[in-house]
């Protein structure tokens, strides 16, 4: 049966969200589906699906927006408009203001796809629109599914929760070209890191692990790609510590596997993650991954194929690198595990399958 999707995400950068909701776009409308995205005006994700050919519409939301009637009813009328059968939600206001709007347009599947597993407030809004208003929930882990319930079964059914974790090409993946950085013949490791450069991905975490590197006599260099905020606070605490010749900031990536082929193990120093899309991309580059045991690291890292540490814990995640450091042949045996594991568990066709037919019935 061919449906007709609306992809709800007005998040003006490029992140694991926005990655969701074009893989889906795409794979949906390469099933024969009519596909189209709302998002806000010079949105990253409706500038690459306008590339690719799928329907945009634009418009401004702000918090308050779901106040305002002329907001919904043009919503509203958009849907009514593309005979939308199916919305996917991304964000809160997204989903006060593209939900109700669906409602009243009498949209039948509305899903509300949460990819953070940061506590949702048991709030009367909250409760109206996760009982009122979604005929859905789609989780990409166990742990944003947990996050929800945290405050209660008043909040919302848990069986109006899904959980389907995020695909990845795996093939396309392995065989998109690349080009590695340049290595420095002093520093026998590279370690890489990868992310927005806000307090979520917690990146001031590695000047003091840098730091106790030093101390330890581990040679190295920190690849870090990403944009954002914290930049110059980032750049400015490398030079204070006197860390130049050690670190490297490559700002925003195209090729994010231009990154992961030039290292030789990947660092996730981040407070909380819905699902590590970069960490799948990086054990798939056959990468060992050490990261916070938080959120759903659990699900994409195993004993296998990386370490996990209680967060914060700077000589916990010190003591895992220089093992890795001193143990080369450990070092290649947790990287192909990664990649077998990437392979078995998150392949896209697999898990697209499961969206789609998760996102045909709405429950």
């Amino acid at each position: 049966m061919l449906n007709s999707y609306c992809f709800f995400n007005t998040v003006g950068e490029w992140g694991g969200g926005e990655r969701w909701h074009y893989d889906m776009a795409l794979y949906l409308r390469s099933k024969g589906h009519r596909v189209m995205v709302i998002t806000q005006p010079g949105a990253v994700l409706g500038e690459r699906v306008k590339k690719e050919g799928i329907s945009v519409f634009t418009i401004v939301l702000k918090n308050l927006s779901v106040l305002n009637p002329f907001v919904l009813l043009k919503l509203a009328n958009v849907y009514r408009t593309h005979a939308i059968d199916t919305v996917v939600l991304n964000l809160s206001r997204d989903l006060k203001c593209g939900g109700i709007s669906a409602k009243m347009a009498g949209v039948k599947n509305i899903i509300f796809r949460r990819g953070s597993d940061r506590s949702v407030r048991n709030y009367f809004i909250n409760r109206f629109l996760y009982q009122k208003v979604v005929t859905g929930i789609l989780t990409n882990s166990k742990a944003t599914k947990s996050a929800i319930l945290s405050k209660g079964v008043s909040l919302v059914n848990p069986d109006k929760i899904k959980v389907i974790p995020n695909g990845i090409d795996t093939q396309s993946f392995l065989d998109m070209p690349f080009e590695a950085f340049k290595k420095n013949k002093k520093s026998p490791i590279i370690l890489g890191a990868l992310g927005r450069l806000e307090s979520q991905k917690n990146f001031e975490f590695l000047i003091p692990v840098a730091l106790e590197l030093k101390k330890r006599g581990v040679y190295f260099d920190l690849l870090i790609g990403g944009k954002g905020s914290q930049e110059s606070m980032l750049k400015r605490a490398v030079e204070e510590n006197g860390l130049r010749n050690n670190f490297q900031f490559l700002g925003f990536l195209e090729n994010p596997k231009d990154l992961f082929m030039s290292s030789d193990i990947f660092l996730l120093p981040s407070l909380w993650e819905g699902f590590g899309y970069v960490i799948v991309e990086a054990s798939l580059s056959e990468l060992p991954v050490i990261a916070f045991d938080i959120s759903s690291n659990s699900e994409v890292i195993t004993e296998a194929t990386g370490f996990l540490t209680a967060a914060h814990d700077v000589l916990a995640f010190c003591d895992k690198i220089t093992y890795l450091y001193r143990n080369p042949e450990e070092r290649k045996a947790m990287g192909k595990a990664g990649k077998n594991f990437v392979i078995n568990n998150f392949e896209s066709t697999q898990v697209f399958e499961r969206i789609e037919g998760y996102l045909l019935g709405g429950c």
